[in-house]
């Protein structure tokens, strides 16, 4: 499979001045970013579930909220979100298919 381009350059720099933001802000609270960013991620977890339960569409921001808490831990442990994503995608494709062509046996 090939890799590809996951996030546009102007998009990168947007989540990484996003990420310095929350990071800074963050750091006066005496906060370990990571362990927060990792609390955020449960916390919007949980309110999505809540929300497509309710079938109150706005689950979806709160998904792309969740992308972006998610992108931000990568960023914290200095991992290419392009790096990361093609490796999953390839993992994605490989278990979808395998677990696709089982159940067709």
């Amino acid at each position: 499979m090939m890799n590809t381009t996951v996030i546009q350059k102007d998009a990168l720099q947007r989540i990484k001045a996003i990420h310095k933001l929350s990071e800074g802000y963050n750091r006066t609270l005496s906060t370990d970013h990571s362990l927060k960013l990792i609390e955020l991620i449960k916390e919007h977890a949980q309110e999505i579930q809540q929300l497509h339960k309710e079938c109150n569409g706005h689950y979806l921001t709160e998904t792309g909220d969740l992308v972006m808490l998610c992108f931000e831990l990568l960023l914290e442990k200095q991992a290419s979100i392009d790096e990361i994503m093609n490796k999953c995608f390839k993992r994605y494709e490989t278990k979808l298919s395998r677990l696709l062509q089982e159940v067709a046996e």
